[in-house]
C-alpha cells in the first residue's frame, strides 16, 4: 500500500480510508471515500466554508461528472440551478487535477449558457426538466448537444477517473483513516463542537421542503433508508392527472414520491407498485 506521510488532522484535511490506497483498489474508492466525510460533515450541519475546499472541489467534480452520466449536461445545469460557488468548485477541481480537456469543455457548456442570460436561463430551469411527448417542443436555450460531444470527446482523450484520484493521493493534506466509525466519529466531533449547533440543526428543519419532510416520513413508514435525492418531474402523469414526481434513492433502489387526493405516497421505480403512503395535509410539520 502506498500510504501517504502521516499529516496532522485539520479542518483542510482531505480525509479519506486507508482501505482505497491500496495498489488494487479503483480510482473511484478514493473519490467515494472523500464524498462519504464530506457527507458526514454535511450531515453534523457544518458548512461550505467550514470543510476543506479541495475537498469540495473533488466533491463537486464527481457530481459534475455522475449528472452528466445520468442525463448530459442539461440535467447537469437544471439540478444545480447553476448555482455560482458549485460551477467555481468544478472549474478549480479540474484544473487542480490537470484534466485540461475536461476544464475546456466545460467551459464551453459555460459559456454557453451564461451567454443565455439569467432571465431566460431562470425561466428554462422553472420551466421544468421533463416534457410529455405530446406537449409542443420546448425550445431549449442552449445547444446541449454540441456541449455533450465536446465532454465526450474529452472522455476519449482523458481518463478523469485516473486524474482525479491521482490527485487526491498526492494531496499534501491528505489525511487517512482506518475505518468509517473514525470517519464518523471525527464528524461528530466537529458537529458537537458548533457553539451554534442547536440553532443550526433548527434552521435546517425549518428550512426543509414539504416535498423533502414526506419522502424521510415514507422511507421510516416503508423501513427503507434514504441515500439521496435525484430529480424532480414537474410532469408526472398519474391517474390522468399530472402531478410533481420526486425521485430518490434508498437502500433498496429507486423511488419517487408524489402527492395526491390528500396523501403522500412512495411509489417504487422500477415497477410502479404502491411501496406505502401517509397523510399530506396542505400545512405540514414533521419532526
Amino acid at each position: 500500500m502506498n500510504t501517504p506521510p502521516r499529516q496532522t488532522l485539520t479542518k483542510d484535511s482531505i480525509v479519506v480510508l486507508a482501505s482505497t490506497l491500496g495498489e488494487d483498489a479503483d480510482p473511484s474508492e478514493i473519490v467515494a471515500s472523500n464524498i462519504m466525510f464530506v457527507d458526514m460533515l454535511f450531515e453534523e450541519h457544518l458548512k461550505r466554508e467550514e470543510v476543506s475546499q479541495d475537498a469540495l472541489r473533488s466533491y463537486h467534480v464527481d457530481y459534475f461528472l455522475v449528472e452528466y452520466e445520468n442525463g448530459g449536461f442539461s440535467q447537469f445545469v437544471y439540478n444545480t440551478r447553476w448555482d455560482e460557488a458549485i460551477i467555481g468548485y468544478i472549474r478549480e477541481g479540474l484544473k487542480a487535477m490537470g484534466a485540461k480537456r475536461y476544464l475546456k469543455a466545460f467551459e464551453k457548456g459555460a459559456k454557453l449558457v451564461e451567454a443565455v442570460g439569467k432571465e431566460k436561463l431562470e425561466a428554462y430551469l422553472d420551466g421544468g426538466y421533463f416534457h410529455d411527448e405530446d406537449e409542443e417542443e420546448v425550445e431549449e436555450p442552449v445547444d446541449w448537444d454540441a456541449v455533450n460531444e465536446a465532454i465526450d470527446k474529452a472522455g476519449d482523450n482523458e481518463d478523469i477517473a485516473e486524474l482525479h484520484a491521482a490527485w487526491l493521493r498526492k494531496h499534501p493534506q491528505l489525511y487517512v483513516m482506518q475505518s468509517e466509525d473514525d470517519m464518523r466519529e471525527e464528524a461528530r466531533r466537529r458537529g458537537a463542537a458548533l457553539p451554534d449547533r442547536a440553532k443550526r440543526i433548527a434552521k435546517a428543519l425549518a428550512d426543509e421542503p414539504r416535498y423533502l419532510r414526506f419522502i424521510r416520513a415514507l422511507c421510516k413508514e416503508a423501513g427503507q433508508e434514504l441515500e439521496g435525492l435525484t430529480t424532480i418531474d414537474p410532469r408526472h402523469a398519474f391517474e390522468g392527472e399530472q402531478v410533481r414526481a420526486y425521485h430518490f434513492i434508498t437502500d433498496e433502489g429507486h423511488h419517487y414520491m408524489i402527492e395526491h387526493d390528500g396523501r403522500a405516497i412512495m411509489i417504487r421505480g422500477e415497477t410502479k407498485e404502491e411501496v406505502c403512503s401517509i397523510d399530506a395535509p396542505e400545512e405540514v410539520v414533521m419532526h
